[in-house]
């Protein structure tokens, strides 16, 4: 999709800063605190206990490369595919994990609150809504560059 419109425009440009601070943050606060995001990891039980460490360091940083790569004019498309596929990747985790009736406690922000289905519920909403938001900015292509 091509479009002139200014507010369109500023809305994709306000999309991209606000998805980029989103991923910024989450993945700074996940590197900073590694340790505590890998035991957070342990009971989706998707992946080895022992690769555990290794995955949420690269998760981290991959969350802080996409907010970086999604801010800059000639990667932008990469940081929006790669936010994309880590959102709807975040909520098929979640989505698995309560279908199974493993109930925990997202970590995604680094806040420490009790599992329960209802955030787990409310996270697959906040990352479908974060999903959207990345494909608009990968799919819609202003006209001007920025």
């Amino acid at each position: 999709m091509r479009s002139g419109n200014p507010v369109l425009l500023w809305s994709w440009r306000a999309t991209r800063m606000v998805l980029a601070a989103i991923f910024l943050y989450a993945g700074i606060v996940k590197a900073s605190a590694s340790e505590d995001f890998a035991l957070a990891l342990v009971p989706f039980t998707i992946i080895p206990e022992a690769w555990t460490g290794l995955f949420a360091v690269t998760l981290a940083w991959t969350e802080v490369g996409a907010g970086v790569l999604i801010l800059l004019p000639r990667v932008n498309r990469v940081g929006s595919a790669l936010i994309l596929f880590l959102a709807l990747l975040f909520a098929g985790v979640l989505g698995w994990a309560l279908a199974n009736d493993i109930i925990v406690s997202c970590g995604c922000f680094g806040e420490d609150t009790p599992p329960s289905a209802n955030a787990m519920l409310l996270s697959i909403v906040r990352d479908a809504a974060i999903a959207a938001a990345a494909g608009f900015t990968l799919f819609f292509r202003p006209e001007k560059s920025v």
